[in-house]
C-alpha cells in the first residue's frame, strides 16, 4: 500500500495526537500573565450581561485591545463548559487544530502526502504553536483564519503556475476568512496576505526588475482572487458588528483604531521592541526544529525557482516582516509565518533524508546538534530551579522530566550521528511533545507559587468573600487573574488607596502586597486584620517573588476622613 493510500489513516492519527497535546493540562494550569485574565474577564462579561456587541471589563470599561470574535468564542465555550480555564482555552486548542488540518490538506494537495505529514508534525511540535494552543488569547484562533487565507492563495498561485484557473469558491473562502480574521484581530490578517503577495511578486519578477511586462505578467494571477466581489464579501462579514457597535457604544471604533495605531508605533504594556526581535527569538519559538533552520534557509534558496517553495518563502517572510515592523511585539505575533516555515523545513528534511543534499550529515552540523543537546539538558534541569521557591514540589514528575530530557537529547544526537535523519527528526518532534505533556500534566498544576491568585481566592472563599457581592480592593497586587477567579467584585486600586480614601469607603476585603502593607502607618493597620498570607510570583511585575496578604476591614465608625502624609515614603 502506497503512502498516498495510507495518508488518511496517518493524518488522522497525527491530528488526534496534536489535539491531545494541545488539550493536555489546559484546565489544570492557572491563567498566565496579564493577557489571559483580561480576555477572560471580558468574555465572562458577555456571558453575565448578555451584551455580545461591546467587549467590557466588570467595571464597565471598554476592552479595546481586540474586536469581538475572540470574546465570542470564549464566551460560547464558557456557556457550554462553565467559567473555567479549560473553557477559556478550548477555542485556542480548536483554532490550532483547525489550522493544522487546513495546512496538512493543502500541502497534501499541492506537494504530496509525505511533505504534508512532515509539515504538520513539525508545526504542531514547535514551541510557539504549542504555547499558543494552550493560552486564552487571540493568536491560535487568528492562525486558523490566516492559514485558511494562505491556503486559498496557494491554490490560486499553483493553478496559475499550471496555466489553469482556480475555482471561484477558493476566492470566496479567502475573502470570508479575511473578514473573520478582521473580527478576531483587525486588519492584521489581511495585511499579512498583502505582504505575502508583495514578496511573492518580487520573487516572481526577479531578476527582471526593469521589465514592466514581467511585472504585469507576475500579477496576472491576482485576478483569481476576484476582488471586485471579494471585498464586498469581506465588508458583509465585518459590517454588522461595526454598525451595532457604533450605535451601542459611539466612539468605540475610533478608540479601537487608535489603540491599533499605538501598537504599531509605540510600546504598549512594556512590549516595545526594535526590528529583529522575532528573528532573535527564533531558536526558542521554533524549538526543537530551529536546529534545522540553517539547512532550511539554504535549501529554500537553492530551490526557490520551484513554485511551491517560492510561495512558502513568501508565506513565511510576509507575516514575519509585517510583525517586525510593528513596534509592540510579542512572540506569538509571528505564529502565522510558521505554516510556511514548517513546510520549508519539511521539504529540506525530506531532501536530506533522500540523500539529495548532505547538509545534515556534515561535521559542522554535528557540532550544532551537540550545542542543541546541551540546551535540551539545560531545559531538563530547569524545573529544579523551583526548589528556591517552595518545598511543595512534584518531585517524581520533575525527576521523570529531567530523566526523559536527558534521554531525549541523547537519542536525537546519536540518531543524527548515525546518519538516520528520519528517525532523529521523529525523535525530535515526539520528544518535544512528551516533554510538554509532562510539564502540563505532572509539573505545572502542582507548582503552587504559579497559582498565587487561585490560592488567594481559596483563602477568601473560607470567609465567603468571593463573587460580585463581595467587593475587593487589590493594592500592590496587580494580577488581573485575581479579578477573574474572585468573581466580578475585585478592583485594582492605586498603591496609596488606603491613605487617600476614607476608611468607611474601604471594601470589607483587601488583598495587599506585603511591601505596601509594611509602608502603612500603625493607625491604618489598626483598622485591618490579616486573615491569610500567600506566597508566589507576580507575572505582572516580571515574575518577581511576592507575598500577598488577605486582610479584613474591622470597625471604622467615626473615621470618614482620609489619612494623608504617611506611607509610600511620605
Amino acid at each position: 500500500m502506497s503512502l498516498a493510500e495510507r495518508f488518511p489513516k496517518y493524518f488522522v492519527a497525527l491530528m488526534l495526537g496534536a489535539f491531545l497535546l494541545f488539550l493536555a493540562g489546559i484546565g489544570s494550569v492557572g491563567l498566565w500573565d496579564r493577557d489571559e485574565p483580561r480576555y477572560a474577564q471580558a468574555s465572562r462579561q458577555m456571558v453575565l450581561t448578555g451584551d455580545w456587541v461591546v467587549p467590557r471589563y466588570p467595571s464597565g470599561e471598554w476592552r479595546l485591545e481586540k474586536p469581538p470574535a475572540i470574546y465570542w468564542c470564549q464566551a460560547i465555550s464558557m456557556e457550554l463548559f462553565g467559567q473555567t480555564a479549560f473553557a477559556l482555552r478550548l477555542p485556542s486548542v480548536l483554532g490550532a487544530t483547525a489550522a493544522m488540518t487546513i495546512l496538512g490538506l493543502t500541502v497534501r494537495r499541492l506537494a504530496g502526502p509525505k511533505r504534508a505529514l512532515w509539515t504538520v508534525f513539525i508545526f504542531c511540535t514547535s514551541g510557539l504553536a504549542i504555547a499558543a494552543s494552550k493560552m486564552a488569547i487571540t493568536d491560535a484562533v487568528l492562525l486558523s483564519m490566516v492559514i485558511t487565507g494562505q491556503a486559498c492563495l496557494a491554490f490560486c498561485y499553483w493553478a496559475a503556475a499550471r496555466h489553469r484557473r482556480a475555482q471561484p469558491w477558493v476566492a470566496l473562502i479567502f475573502w470570508t476568512s479575511a473578514g473573520f480574521a478582521g473580527l478576531v484581530k483587525g486588519p492584521q490578517g489581511l495585511l499579512m496576505h498583502v505582504m505575502t503577495l508583495l514578496i511573492l511578486l518580487v520573487l516572481d519578477v526577479a531578476p527582471e526588475f526593469k521589465s514592466a511586462a514581467r511585472w504585469r505578467s507576475a500579477m496576472q494571477w491576482w485576478r483569481q482572487l476576484h476582488p471586485w466581489w471579494g471585498v464586498p464579501i469581506l465588508a458583509i462579514v465585518v459590517s454588522p458588528w461595526m454598525i451595532l457597535i457604533h450605535h451601542r457604544a459611539p466612539g468605540f471604533l475610533s478608540e479601537l483604531i487608535l489603540k491599533a495605531k499605538m501598537h504599531s508605533t509605540q510600546s504598549m504594556d512594556g512590549h516595545g521592541e526594535p526590528p529583529g526581535y522575532h528573528t532573535l527569538l527564533i531558536f526558542g519559538t521554533f524549538f526543537p526544529w530551529s536546529l534545522l533552520l540553517p539547512t532550511t534557509i539554504t535549501l529554500a534558496y537553492r530551490n526557490h525557482t520551484l513554485p511551491h517553495i517560492r510561495f512558502a518563502i513568501a508565506a513565511t517572510a510576509g507575516p514575519w516582516l509585517l510583525m517586525e515592523m510593528v513596534y509592540t511585539k510579542l512572540p506569538f505575533y509571528v505564529l502565522p509565518a510558521f505554516g510556511g516555515l514548517s513546510f520549508l523545513t519539511a521539504d529540506a528534511l525530506i531532501r536530506c533524508i533522500r540523500g539529495r543534499f548532505d547538509d545534515l550529515r556534515r561535521p559542522i552540523f554535528m557540532v550544532t546538534v551537540g550545542v542543541w543537546a546541551v540546551v535540551v539538558l539545560g531545559l531538563a534541569a530547569a524545573p529544579w530551579l523551583s526548589l528556591k521557591a517552595t518545598h511543595q514540589l512534584p518531585l517524581a514528575a520533575m525527576a521523570g522530566f529531567s530523566a526523559f530530557g536527558i534521554l531525549y537529547a541523547a537519542i536525537v544526537f546519536f540518531r543524527f550521528y548515525q546518519g538516520k535523519i528520519a528517525r532523529a527528526a521523529m525523535a525530535m518532534g515526539g520528544g518535544m511533545a512528551l516533554l510538554i505533556a509532562i510539564l502540563y500534566i505532572g509539573i505545572f498544576p502542582h507548582l503552587q507559587f504559579l497559582r498565587m491568585s487561585e490560592n488567594i481566592v481559596a483563602a477568601l472563599g473560607e470567609f465567603h468573600a468571593t463573587g460580585k457581592d463581595a467587593p475587593l480592593a487589590m493594592i500592590g497586587y496587580k494580577e488581573p487573574s485575581l479579578a477573574f477567579y474572585q468573581g466580578t467584585g475585585a478592583r485594582e486600586q492605586d498603591d496609596n488607596y488606603l491613605q487617600i480614601t476614607p476608611p468607611d469607603r474601604w471594601p470589607k476585603w483587601i488583598v495587599i502586597e506585603k511591601q505596601q502593607w509594611d509602608d502603612l502607618p500603625p493607625e491604618l493597620k489598626g483598622l485591618l486584620q490579616i486573615r491569610a498570607s500567600v506566597n508566589g510570583v507576580m507575572y505582572a511585575v516580571n515574575g518577581r517573588p511576592a507575598t500577598a496578604l488577605v486582610v479584613e476591614k474591622m470597625g471604622t465608625e467615626g473615621l470618614d476622613q482620609p489619612i494623608t502624609g504617611v506611607g509610600n515614603g511620605q
